[in-house]
């Protein structure tokens, strides 16, 4: 008998096309196939962003209890603890909000995770589509009268990486460089190769149908190779860029981002890797999406973010990507009303209504989305490893527990991009000598004590993909992007902060 290998292939096929339920066996895979180990396999970046927030601490994080080591770092005290899972019946809880079934949030997977407070926003960014991923400046001006707060806007780092030659190092087989899903909080230069022009919000896709046709290569039969789609134009473009004096510097610039265009086209077409032969989904993100019932239905929104998370998790195993952004616009609720307005608005109320409600719908969120990735992605690599060892998945809201307010906000992760960083653990950075505000709600106080920066996670995130600061640093020893500083948050963010954001966090790094 033959010696059967097994692929790649193998294990799509094998997982019905596109429930990618079954693990690889690497008793079954070729000789020498997992020789590398985690370092020869390329990292991979997820961020999960939701609008809101103001999610109470009981609700949203394991208990301080837990925090039982210490240490002093950028001039006051931050603690950290491990994760524990608790099991009652058929379901498991970090919190109240992170928790689902107990087949899927088991103490293995919780170990691949950490929950990290105290991340800061220093300046009144109030509602943002940019502070998730390092556009700062993409915010709604809250409180400064309609005028933007940090004007300059800057890449998200989800494109900082994809036009990366350290994340991208080898693009033989890469068709997106980022998938944006759903709602777009991405943004990146009009013309990326060069990193200039305006910043500009990348196009996001509602249809996994599409997106799959753009990720998935299938086995042809070999046939001559096509010419190059930029030299039909190449010649007019030269005659037109060079020669003609009355073209503007920005039609200049727009010539040159169309050029761009149809050489990352170009690019994309010689692509001639094969995921093999993977049925191709018969059902499409859109149908429930379209559903009239769709905003206030968590059952189909469960099933529109489920076929999503199958593509990425495609992509991913294929390798013909390696990032993916999802904007949730619709919390997992049937609330009937005005939830911006009603509920995100009125979570402070005493009757406890409007709380209840927000983190129920942040804990269906966690569990319909963010748990059913990372656990779909928890499947052996060649090496043992698996896919999401070798991913940092992030989940970001808008604010911290009070709505609107950036201070004390919270990112969950999964992962260890590699084995570059530590996970199990929940980790709070906030200085509690230092009060920044204080309400009380039914005799309960809701108090915000400031942390470290926002920015300094994103540098983290950045070198956790292989990225050198020199790469991404706007000023040196800066994190990700430049420092702006609100109006009176000075005193909350003294020099010993600022002056460590270009580090890597404590306790994160492996």
């Amino acid at each position: 008998m033959s010696r059967f290998n097994a692929t790649r292939r193998h294990f799509l096929r094998g997982a019905g096309g596109f429930t990618l339920a079954l693990p690889l066996l690497p008793s079954l895979m070729p000789r020498g196939a997992g020789a590398k180990g985690n370092s020869g396999i390329p990292p991979r970046f997820v961020s999960i962003c939701t609008q809101h927030g103001a999610v109470w601490e009981d609700f949203m994080h394991p208990t301080q209890d837990t925090l039982g080591e210490s240490m002093n770092y950028a001039g006051h005290t931050i603690r950290r603890g491990d994760l524990e899972v608790a099991v009652q019946g058929d379901r498991a809880s970090l919190s109240s909000v992170l928790s689902g079934g107990s087949e899927l949030l088991t103490p293995e997977l919780a170990a691949k995770m950490n929950v990290i407070r105290g991340l800061d926003i220093p300046f009144y960014i109030a509602h943002h589509r940019g502070g998730h991923l390092g556009n700062f400046a993409a915010n709604d001006g809250n409180g400064k009268d309609g005028v933007l707060q940090m004007g300059t806007p800057t890449p998200s780092i989800d494109q900082v990486m994809a036009w990366s030659d350290s994340f991208y190092g080898d693009l033989g087989a890469v068709l997106e460089r980022s998938m944006i899903i759903a709602d777009s909080h991405s943004y990146g230069w009009s013309s990326p190769q060069t990193q200039s022009g305006e910043i500009v919000q990348m196009p996001a896709e509602i249809s996994s149908l599409a997106l799959f046709n753009r990720i998935f290569v299938p086995e042809e039969e070999e046939t001559s190779p096509r010419p190059p789609v930029v030299d039909r134009v190449l010649e007019n473009y030269n005659s037109l860029r060079q020669s003609n004096r009355r073209l503007s510097s920005r039609d200049r610039q727009r010539l040159d981002e169309h050029i761009e265009r149809i050489d990352e086209l170009q690019r994309r077409l010689a692509v001639t890797v094969s995921c093999g032969d993977v049925d191709i989904p018969t059902t499409d993100s859109t149908e429930p999406f379209y559903d009239p019932s769709y905003h206030v239905n968590p059952a189909l929104q469960s099933d529109f973010w489920g076929l999503f998370n199958d593509v990425i998790t495609t992509a991913f195993l294929c390798g013909t990507s390696r990032v993916a952004v999802l904007g949730i616009t619709h919390l997992f609720n049937s609330y009937q009303g005005d939830w911006h307005q009603d509920v995100a608005h009125q979570a402070h109320l005493p009757d406890g209504d409007r709380q209840g409600n927000l983190w129920a719908a942040n804990q269906a969120t966690f569990e319909a989305v963010m748990l059913d990735l990372i656990a779909k992605l928890d499947v052996e690599e060649a090496d043992g490893s698996t896919v999401l060892d070798n991913t940092l998945v992030q989940w970001t809201q808008e604010s911290g527990p009070q709505t609107h307010e950036s201070i004390d906000t919270t990112v969950v992760t999964a992962g260890s991009a590699g084995g570059c960083l530590r996970t199990g653990q929940f980790i709070d950075y906030r200085n509690t000598d230092v009060l920044a505000e204080e309400e009380f709600y039914q005799g309960t106080p809701i108090r915000l004590h400031p942390g470290l920066l926002h920015q300094q996670y994103l540098g983290s995130a950045l070198q956790a993909m292989g990225l050198q600061p020199s790469e991404y640093e706007l000023e040196a020893g800066g994190g990700y992007p430049n420092l702006f500083i609100g109006e009176g948050r000075d005193a909350l963010y003294p020099q010993a902060v600022r002056d460590v954001r270009g580090e890597m966090l404590p306790w994160l790094e492996a």
